[in-house]
């Protein structure tokens, strides 16, 4: 990871990597509950990054991604690390099946991918076939129905209001481990503030006082 000097370079809040992190850990902390995960090992390209599961022994990380993002419905997120992959297997489909309808036993060996973004995809690799998509990102139908009327009209908020914004409302596990990882920008943070982002800003929003906690220009 590229080592910064804090003598002559921005903080790490305002950094490209910054909001990286904060929609991994949001994302992570919304559908926990979704998926048993199984690890991506991720590392260097001369080191054979490699992805494992139960139906495929050994699958190469790169080919599984170039073929995955190949597909016209997966363009958008070619180059774009996956947050989770999991296999499905006799294991675990029972537990996947109660929180995602129409998963059955032909989805046996397929890989379930969750994006940054939200977005979760079902792709068979061995046939090289996306079998579904699966929308995560929150967005107006998951809001208040005045959420946006009431957040817009902050100045902290000019030039973002046409923008949809990825985030979710924060809770207990997420808040605790934003406030260790970046406490000066979560000082004020609670949890059901919700967590924005925005292409260029990243915005914490108290719905119920109508009140910008904290916002963060993204570099």
């Amino acid at each position: 990871m590229k080592q910064y000097d804090s003598s002559n370079k921005e903080p790490l809040h305002k950094s490209a990597i910054f909001h990286y992190m904060i929609i991994l850990l949001i994302i992570a902390t919304l559908v926990v509950s979704i998926l048993t995960w199984v690890n991506v090992n991720e590392s260097k390209k001369s080191s054979g990054e490699q992805i494992t599961g139960r139906a495929v022994d050994v699958v190469d990380a790169n080919d599984f991604l170039g073929k995955l993002t190949a597909h016209d419905e997966t363009k958008a997120y070619a180059g774009v690390s996956p947050l989770n992959i999991v296999q499905v297997d006799s294991d675990n489909i029972a537990n996947l099946q109660a929180q995602i309808s129409d998963l059955d036993q032909s989805y046996l060996g397929d890989f379930i991918v969750q994006y940054d973004a939200g977005a979760i995809v079902i792709y068979d690799y061995n046939k090289d076939v996306i079998k579904g998509t699966i929308s995560q990102q929150p967005g107006q139908a998951q809001l208040p129905a005045d959420f946006f009327a009431k957040i817009n009209p902050h100045p902290e908020l000019a030039g973002l209001e046409a923008e949809q914004p990825i985030g979710g409302q924060l809770d207990g596990a997420s808040l605790n481990t934003l406030k260790q990882q970046f406490p000066e920008v979560y000082a004020n943070a609670k949890v059901g503030d919700y967590l924005l982002r925005y292409e260029t800003r990243l915005v914490i929003y108290d719905y119920n006082a109508d009140a910008i906690v904290n916002a963060v220009n993204l570099g």
